[in-house]
């Protein structure tokens, strides 16, 4: 019973999408470091504008630069948004 216990609470806490983000990494500021990497703009100008997370996932506005784009968060990795419906699409075969 107490193994049935202790395993009921660890799926509900990794379940959660918080703790999924917090415990796999997936928080905003490694958001804002990838966006800095492959947007080729320094964090100090980077900007959440909007955010909606979710159980299984995020997505995220950002002011990058100057210029509105917009991430998604794919389990622990984000994502430009087309790119991460591309890669949704190809995964289910469509």
């Amino acid at each position: 019973m107490k193994k049935v216990i202790v395993l009921l609470s660890v799926l509900m806490l990794t379940s959660c999408g918080s703790a999924s983000r917090t415990m796999f990494g997936t928080t905003e500021k490694n958001l804002i470091n990838t966006v800095s990497i492959e947007q080729n703009c320094p964090a100090e100008k980077i900007e959440i504008l909007q955010k909606e997370k979710g159980l299984h996932g995020a997505t995220y506005a950002l002011n990058v630069c100057g210029n509105r784009v917009v991430y998604k968060q794919i389990g622990s990795v984000f994502m430009e948004s087309s790119k991460a419906d591309a890669t949704v699409k190809s995964i289910q075969g469509n």
